[in-house]
């Protein structure tokens, strides 16, 4: 039986000649990242290996070094890692140093330098889904964490209609309303946490985004009222699963456009791979090679 993912102390000591790359997050055995990668460092020749490695929240810090004992040239962050990531590295791209989230990691002569493909990555797959108008659309955006601040700030950046924000933890959503309303004329609203308000926040909305981990395991409830769930609303969840998540299966059942986060996940490893490369990612194969593991189309 293969090994789902390693820890740091569990990873085997690197192999001569093979680049050594990884996916770090908690949980993580659901990543089909290695798929993606393996695939693009296949067809571009490069003779690398790329590791589900789960770490903890706390031990985070600690765990970086550890890596690049072992060898390892880059990295990527999912969850809970993502915000974290961004205060350890010695360098930021614009992005990452906007939105205070990193999920590509690059070692290099200067330390580690962090980049942000999420937005990138999600522009790509909905443009290549529904060509939609960001600026024209209401939007409300579910969760505030690394990849919500993210994609928050692209979609303030490209001018959307209006821009909603809800998280659990209002304080949170607050907070990244503030710092966005620092160069948009209209900062974003804030929605309290209940089901009564999301619904309401929703019948105002062209598209909701959900970014928070719920879905990622099969039993998660909804995040997201079903009455929420009004004809004419697009629906994004950054999360995958096999079967769906069951926001996805709701929105689907009253014939709403859906999508999951695997052409997100796609586009912002294509995005990654050429970081580390310098090449230009054989997106082609690595999306056959993700179709296949995920058995459906991306």
């Amino acid at each position: 039986m293969s090994v789902p993912f390693f820890t740091p102390e569990t990873l085997p000591p690197p192999s001569p000649g093979k680049k050594r790359y990884g996916v770090l997050g908690f949980p993580v055995s659901h990543s089909l990242s290695p798929v993606l990668q393996e695939a693009g460092f296949g067809a571009l020749g490069i003779i690398a290996e790329y590791f589900r490695v789960e770490i903890p929240r706390e031990n985070l810090a600690a765990s970086i070094p550890q890596l690049r004992r072992n060898g390892f040239l880059g990295w990527n962050c999912t969850l809970p890692h993502k915000e974290a990531m961004a205060g350890l590295c010695d360098i930021l791209d614009a992005s990452a140093r906007e939105c205070g989230s990193v999920n590509t990691v690059r070692v290099s002569p200067q330390g580690l330098e962090g980049f942000s493909t999420d937005a990138d990555g999600w522009e790509d797959a909905v443009a290549e889904a529904w060509k939609p108008d960001l600026s024209a659309l209401r939007i409300l955006v579910l969760g505030c964490g690394g990849v919500g601040r993210t994609l928050a700030f692209r979609l303030a950046r490209r001018g959307c209609l209006r821009l909603a924000l809800a998280n659990r933890t209002e304080a949170k959503a607050r907070q990244l309303a503030g710092e966005i309303g620092k160069f948009r004329e209209k900062p974003p609203s804030v929605i309290p946490w209940d089901p009564d308000a999301l619904t309401r926040a929703a019948k105002e909305s062209d598209l909701l985004i959900h970014a928070t981990p719920l879905g990622l395991s099969p039993g998660d409830p909804l995040p997201f009222p079903e009455g929420g769930l009004h004809p004419g609303l697009w629906v994004y969840d950054t999360v995958y699963h096999p079967k769906g998540t069951a926001l996805l299966q709701q929105a689907r059942s009253r014939g709403l456009p859906a999508l999951d986060g695997l052409g997100m996940l796609l586009h912002q490893g294509a995005r990654a791979l050429t970081l580390w490369t310098g090449l230009a990612a054989p997106v082609g194969a690595m999306r056959s090679a993700l179709e296949q593991a995920a058995g459906r189309p991306v």
